[in-house]
């Protein structure tokens, strides 16, 4: 099993290599909205969405949808994408505004 950081390098040599800056800046608004679902919502989800870099989920927090593992691999790559694109993952552009139909 890798580590979180692991993960993020694996994402940065994938998406380094085969997508250009203008396909990862577009793709970063969509996989912010899928990141702040795979951890629940809230305050935790916008801190992955909008501070990939810094975020974190401590050993208080009960159930999410997804195992850390697996939003460890999609924290990897909205870091990689901000790379790639040119900006800081630890202050990324907010979420895009979306209906949660009350579920988030």
């Amino acid at each position: 099993m890798r580590t979180a950081s692991e993960a993020i390098e694996v994402m940065s040599d994938l998406i380094g290599k085969n997508w250009t800056q203008e396909e990862a800046s577009a793709q970063i608004p969509l996989l912010q909205i899928a990141i702040y679902v795979m951890v629940g919502g809230g305050f935790i989800g916008r801190m992955y969405a909008e501070q990939p870099a810094d975020a974190y989920i401590d050993s208080r927090v009960g159930r999410r949808p997804y195992s850390i593992r697996e939003i460890n691999k999609a924290r990897g790559a909205l870091i990689a994408m901000a790379k790639k694109a040119g900006l800081d993952p630890s202050n990324l552009p907010k979420s895009p505004r979306w209906h949660n139909l009350g579920v988030f």
